[in-house]
């Protein structure tokens, strides 16, 4: 089983590749306007599921930080890593 921070970083590290999705959304078919939407039309990936995906892992996050160090945790300073 992980522990948090294992889990912890594999949701960085998901949240970092749905950010890139939008290099994925332009490289099937989207356009980007020159205010900066996408028009999807002949894509088969929509850009509600970038913001979705990324959102839901974000929240995910938090929740696991609250769940290990509660509300406070989020705010004082880490301990020092052991060696």
């Amino acid at each position: 089983m992980l522990n948090t921070n294992a889990f912890h970083n594999i949701l960085n590290v998901l949240i970092a590749l749905s950010t890139s999705m939008i290099a994925v959304l332009l490289a099937t078919g989207c356009t980007q306007f020159a205010d900066g939407t996408l028009e999807c039309s002949q894509s088969f990936i929509g850009p509600s599921f970038a913001a979705a995906a990324a959102a839901a892992l974000s929240t995910l996050k938090i929740i696991i930080n609250i769940t290990r160090d509660g509300v406070g945790g989020l705010i004082k300073p880490q301990p020092p890593v052991d060696k």
